[in-house]
């Protein structure tokens, strides 16, 4: 039977960086807001945290009123069922916002462990609503509206597409997400393993590690530990259409 990993301690951030120095400001759910509203922010509404490797962010029941932006690293979401089977439901990395599926219950609904080393920023939803600000509820649409696309696309692609489609449109995911908030869309590291990816895309380890195997004797990616490189991304483009 398979459980949730251990939740390893918090790490204690020593000098949490305020919103208006934080890199990743323009992604989060006060994005938008004015200097001084960015200000009254940092004093009420979020807290940085630091996740060591596997640590739980959040498991499910688990009362949450907040969101979480994720400032560096990366996390994994995943259900057990009543074998005790692992099914990972998402991976987020830099830039995202998780716990939204959180709002209406109050509470959890999937477990939320750190990949590796993860700086996380929470938003307290209650303080942050109170004050009011603008575009704040406008933001928080098209934050579920994305996920929401994202999510249909996701379950389409494991209903109606091959092993070698998956793999491709997952990293070519991965480096657009990257792209989209300022890093290379050809060269970066994969932070989850190939049994998590083979988990997300309803494939046997074997097969990823095959079809791996195959674009890198293809030339279309390299890797190198854990860093991947998509040397022909329009190859890459071709397999996964």
């Amino acid at each position: 039977m398979q459980h949730a990993a251990k939740s390893q301690p918090e790490v204690a951030m020593r000098n949490p960086i305020q919103c208006n120095q934080c890199s990743m400001q323009s992604i989060c759910v006060p994005a938008g807001l004015v200097s001084s509203d960015v200000e009254l922010l940092d004093k009420s509404s979020r807290e940085p945290h630091v996740y060591n490797k596997r640590a739980m962010v959040y498991s499910p029941d688990q009362p949450m009123h907040s969101l979480f932006a994720i400032k560096s690293g990366s996390v994994k979401c995943y259900t057990i069922d009543s074998e005790g089977k692992q099914q990972i439901t998402s991976f987020h990395l830099a830039g995202d916002i998780i716990g939204m599926e959180s709002i209406a219950k109050g509470a959890a609904v999937t477990y939320c462990e750190a990949l590796e080393t993860s700086m996380l920023c929470e938003i307290k939803l209650s303080r942050l609503f109170a004050q009011n600000f603008n575009g704040v509820d406008k933001n928080l649409l098209q934050l579920l509206s994305k996920r929401i696309g994202q999510r249909n696309v996701h379950y389409l692609n494991v209903v109606n597409t091959t092993a070698e489609q998956r793999v491709a449109s997952f990293l070519i995911a991965m480096g657009d997400h990257l792209h989209e908030h300022g890093f290379s869309r050809q060269e970066f590291r994969l932070p989850m393993t190939r049994t998590d990816i083979a988990n997300y895309l309803g494939l046997a380890v074997e097969t990823v590690s095959r079809i791996f195997t195959s674009f890198k004797n293809q030339g279309l990616i390299a890797t190198q530990q854990s860093i991947l490189t998509i040397k022909n991304l329009q190859a890459l483009q071709k397999i996964a259409a």
